[in-house]
């Protein structure tokens, strides 16, 4: 939403009666190597005695009021750029399967661990029609959010970066549940003709997802130079349309 983060507190969920307190020490050395990344103090945390190890950050940051950034507010011929490749989900369900080797899992970590702070940076370098993020509602679901009624949006198949590995997961039949569900409910604000994998991967339910952005045609020189100078990756996946509102149509 624009905002520069400032402070965090740990909530941790971990039972030291059923797993080594060395394995909680590491989580806590990862959420800690990635609060230095980001520039933020750590003021303390909460935590639960829980046999299901749950770990996240509370999150305080500031903004200008004049300088907020909605998840909606994309203009006609603005583009969509995404900035971190999709499938998370189907390969986490691949590693909870046995069937990713050690260096893609620590691949898909490294991309996971990413912060979104340099993308963010170079979002704010021009003019942001729209921003949100790709988490739990997959590609669509954030999308449907950035569109609501107000425009559509055509997405390409072609240009929508994602993990090789997870083609042949996915027609393994290794998806997670939550690409069902976002799949059943927001199904009927898609229109395409296509069946195959890109039909998946749009609803798959991305951890640490990448930024989805909205700007004008005319600022993406300006984002593009400012995205390599801070070697962020990205992706100019579809254009937004004045019709039909409220659709993703995917090509």
């Amino acid at each position: 939403m624009g905002a520069a983060p400032k402070t965090a507190l740990n909530l941790v969920c971990f039972s030291p009666q059923k797993f080594d307190i060395s394995i909680l020490k590491e989580i806590i050395r990862g959420g800690a190597d990635k609060i230095r990344e980001a520039g933020v103090s750590l003021l303390g945390g909460h935590s639960v005695d829980d046999e299901e190890i749950k770990y996240g950050l509370s999150i305080t940051g500031v903004v200008h009021p004049d300088k907020v950034i909605l998840n909606e507010g994309a203009k006609p011929s603005d583009i969509l750029i995404l900035t971190k490749p999709l499938g998370t989900g189907v390969m986490n369900t691949a590693i909870k399967g046995n069937l990713l080797d050690r260096d893609r899992t620590l691949n898909l970590a490294k991309v996971m661990a990413a912060l979104n702070k340099g993308a963010a940076e170079a979002m704010r370098s021009v003019d942001v029609h729209a921003c949100t993020d790709v988490t739990g509602f997959g590609l669509a679901g954030h999308l449907k959010e950035m569109v609501r009624d107000s425009v559509g949006v055509e997405l390409r198949a072609d240009a929508l970066p994602y993990f090789e590995e997870a083609v042949g997961f996915a027609a393994s039949g290794f998806v997670p549940a939550g690409l069902y569900r976002n799949r059943d409910f927001y199904k009927e604000h898609l229109i395409t003709s296509r069946s195959d994998f890109f039909f998946d991967i749009i609803f798959d339910p991305q951890t640490s997802g990448g930024l989805l952005i909205a700007i004008s045609p005319a600022d993406r020189e300006k984002f593009e130079e400012t995205a390599a100078r801070l070697g962020v990756e990205y992706y100019v996946i579809g254009t937004f349309l004045e019709e039909p509102k409220g659709k993703i149509i995917l090509r």
